[in-house]
């Protein structure tokens, strides 16, 4: 019978401890590709039985995975440099508009030529890096404005789809619960109380005025055809929640006199 043959011990493998890393972003060239193929492959219509169809294709779930990515990448980079500011905070730094925008550039222009008159802890270096520092973030906010208006532009025409989507849902729920087909009725209580509305109530606990019978009320009273009290008081929302407040009382004369031979009034 054959020995086996001595084969040596085989040594255990160390793995060296690696951090993670975060994924890399795709280079423009790579999203350039990535972007032209999910166009190519997104379809430019839904179903043929859909009532609306949208006028722009659907965005693939892939290229939302990479904005979010992406955006995200973005945030946290920024997150080092990027000061928290509170509400308070916002108001006390200056803000910069075209007038002041306009004030800036003067006063630089006019520095390049004079630098005599700068203070002395201020350089007319210190004083270029600064304002090219502010055109910078200025051009980063506007790029940021025009992307929101974008995402907000996909982002309301996908609501009227979901919520178009809850509607015929919901018909369909009401129409089955009108002909007590069985579990509809239950389907229908749950959704119909978003249907329903709630007048607003003053302090006292009564109904107050709709905007048209305040208006009405308030077009009777300033033409002296009826008599009462109006009263508006409004407090504009500003570090903390507003207030608005509507007093209408509408004083009625119901007291009549009828004409007969013993005479009476009639109220």
């Amino acid at each position: 019978m054959a020995r086996p043959k001595k084969t040596a011990p085989k040594k255990a493998i160390t793995r060296k401890a690696t951090a993670q890393r975060t994924p890399k972003m795709a280079t423009p060239k790579e999203r350039a590709g990535i972007i032209s193929m999910l166009k190519n492959s997104a379809t430019t219509s839904r179903s043929a039985g859909t009532r609306r169809p949208p006028n722009n294709p659907d965005i693939p779930q892939t290229l939302i995975d990479m904005l979010n990515h992406d955006l995200n990448a973005i945030k946290e980079m920024l997150d080092t440099f990027a000061q928290h500011l509170r509400a308070l905070d916002r108001m006390r730094l200056n803000g910069v508009g075209i007038k002041k925008l306009g004030f800036i550039e003067r006063a630089y222009e006019l520095a390049l030529e004079n630098t005599e008159f700068l203070p002395h802890y201020l350089t007319i270096e210190r004083f270029g890096a600064d304002l090219q520092y502010f055109m910078d973030f200025r051009s980063l906010t506007d790029v940021t404005a025009q992307l929101r208006e974008q995402f907000w532009n996909i982002t309301i025409k996908s609501a009227d789809i979901a919520y178009t989507d809850a509607l015929e849902f919901y018909s369909s729920v009401r129409e089955a619960a009108k002909r007590r087909v069985d579990a509809a009725e239950t389907l229908y209580a749950a959704l119909s109380p978003f249907f329903k509305r709630h007048r607003m109530e003053n302090e006292d606990g009564t109904a107050a005025p709709t905007k048209k019978q305040a208006l009405r009320d308030f077009k009777g009273l300033e033409s002296g055809k009826h008599d009462g009290i109006l009263v508006i008081e409004n407090q504009k929302p500003q570090m903390t929640g507003g207030k608005r407040k509507i007093i209408d009382e509408k004083f009625s004369d119901s007291a009549k006199f009828k004409e007969s031979e013993e005479g009476k009034i009639e109220e």
